[in-house]
């Protein structure tokens, strides 16, 4: 029986995009960019590091605005107009400073409990996290108060950026912005890394949430989930050499091809954030000042798509 030769891999390409994501903006973000596009070999045994991306030459190069439009939920045009509309009158930067205000006046604590920090949150506050989208309802604590569940990252930014919430520990002694730290390291071996990436997309008012059920690390959206789809699926990438199982991501051309596919599939772009620790320990939140984040997209490109047609 003669043994059918397989045919050969086709070679792919793939637009690597320097990424500057805006603030509050909800019309359109845009940004002169350079658009690098890199030919990736079918070899499986090809390793893609991000840290590389740099040092290929642009085939093409193009300055050109960056128009990304949000994909506003609901039924008709009228209910998606009706949607923008809506996010306009309240900009997430405005809920914000809303909610830490609240915490402020309350003078709110979460409790530590194993990989999350809980928080029993009155009437108000349940409002408040929802529309900012902090953590989510995990249970009743009374009748008028709910527990809300809150990442590492959640809180630690509740705690140390915005600080409007204070941490307990599991025996009520409230707990320092380094107690913290080392508590959070010890439970999750990327939080430095995942903490800085999630501050990062925060800070520029991007909600962020898991993204765990698309096979990232976090997936963000221009408003409240309710309101608009996410644009993009998020992996984070380091220039450690501890944190293995974050290094050795997009290294295989595999990878790269099966992340992009999987994004594509739900109608998001893959932004890759590249924490440099720029030779700093991370042993107390202070190094964060020292770390840099790096964006770049990355998206699949067919050339199809970019030709003239032929007449």
């Amino acid at each position: 029986m003669t043994k059918k030769t397989p045919k050969p891999l086709t070679p792919r390409w793939l637009v690597v995009t320097p990424c500057f994501l805006s603030g509050d903006s909800l019309s359109l973000h845009s940004a002169i960019r350079t658009s690098l596009a890199i030919f990736l070999s079918p070899s499986p045994s090809l390793r893609v590091c991000f840290s590389l991306f740099n040092s290929f030459y642009p085939l093409e190069s193009l300055e050109s605005e960056c128009q990304m439009v949000p994909r506003w939920k609901g039924k008709d045009a009228k209910a998606k107009k009706d949607a923008e509309a809506e996010a306009l009158k309240e900009p997430m930067s405005n809920i914000i400073s809303e909610l830490q205000s609240s915490l402020v006046q309350s003078d709110a604590y979460g409790i530590l409990s194993n990989k999350s920090v809980h928080y029993a949150a009155g009437a108000e506050k349940i409002v408040l996290l929802d529309k900012a989208c902090f953590g989510r309802p995990v249970g009743t604590v009374e009748k008028d108060k709910v527990w809300f569940q809150l990442s590492l990252e959640e809180a630690f930014f509740l705690c140390y950026s915005m600080n409007c919430l204070k941490i307990n520990g599991g025996n009520r002694i409230p707990q320092t912005n380094e107690d913290l730290w080392h508590y959070m390291k010890s439970k999750k071996e990327t939080f430095p890394n995942f903490f800085k990436a999630y501050s990062h997309l925060r800070m520029k008012n991007w909600v962020v949430r898991s993204g765990f059920q698309y096979g990232v690390d976090f997936v963000v959206y221009r408003h409240h989930p309710s309101r608009v789809h996410s644009e993009y699926g998020v992996l984070v990438l380091s220039d450690g050499e501890t944190v293995k199982d974050v290094n050795g991501r997009l290294r295989l051309w595999s990878d790269v091809h099966c992340a992009t596919r999987l994004v594509g599939s739900v109608a998001k772009t893959l932004l890759v954030l590249y924490i440099s620790k720029n030779g700093s320990r991370d042993d107390s939140p202070s190094c964060l000042a020292n770390y840099t984040v790096e964006e770049r997209t990355i998206a699949r490109w067919s050339p199809e798509q970019c030709r003239e047609s032929c007449r």
